[in-house]
């Protein structure tokens, strides 16, 4: 009797053992499979694989960041951008952007890899020094982060060509100004790879997984 019961006793344990070594292997099968998992390439952006100097493509333009320092796309070789479209007048949509980008920066502020960097729409108002206040009121992490104005038809041609997504100063009003809610993930070889919505925050999540991903291609 005594051996029977340690014999029911050992195979209990068997049986509650059994789900969760099922869920340890999945979660594992899982992590591996996201991490083989490549993304998708939306597009290139103009003229990133050449030698050329031509200031005309969209790659090449020059902007100023918040230190009034110049700043190109191709600033920063060998690294992951991460790029959005904003301004500091915007009542509505930037605030959260803005406030949710913050979130995925600091989960990157040691990373020398990773490089973000948010194009004013509203150049005229945003000079480097409007740029400057507006981190500094925000307490942004602008160690990786590169907020940039400069020439307007090259910012607006950098968001309609060069990344693919809208941009409209309408007739001038701050209320008029229309640009896109999506943050661009690039890799270092120029290529588009992921448009997540800065205002939903799973997309937010998603897009720190992806930058983590495409470190790791």
């Amino acid at each position: 009797m005594h051996q029977s019961n340690k014999h029911m006793h050992r195979w209990k344990w068997v049986l509650m053992a059994w789900p969760i070594a099922i869920i340890l292997v999945s979660g594992m099968i899982y992590a591996v499979v996201q991490h083989r998992e490549t993304l998708p390439v939306y597009g290139q952006l103009e003229e990133w694989n050449t030698s050329s100097v031509d200031t005309q493509f969209v790659s090449h333009y020059v902007f100023v960041d918040q230190q009034r320092q110049p700043v190109s796309l191709k600033s920063f070789p060998d690294k992951v951008l991460v790029v959005n479209f904003f301004f500091t007048r915007c009542p509505n949509v930037c605030p959260r952007m803005m406030h949710d980008l913050a979130e995925v920066v600091e989960q990157f502020k040691a990373d020398d890899r990773v490089q973000f960097i948010s194009l004013s729409v509203d150049p005229e108002y945003d000079t480097p020094e409007q740029l400057q206040h507006y981190a500094s009121s925000l307490n942004l992490p602008t160690r990786h982060w590169a907020l940039l104005t400069g020439d307007k038809g090259h910012i607006y041609r950098a968001a309609v060509v060069g990344f693919h997504v809208s941009a409209s100063s309408g007739d001038g009003n701050i209320p008029d100004f229309i640009h896109t809610d999506k943050i661009m993930l690039v890799d270092p070889d120029g290529r588009i790879r992921g448009y997540y919505s800065g205002i939903v925050k799973r997309e937010m999540d998603l897009l720190t997984q992806d930058i983590k991903k495409l470190e790791h291609e």
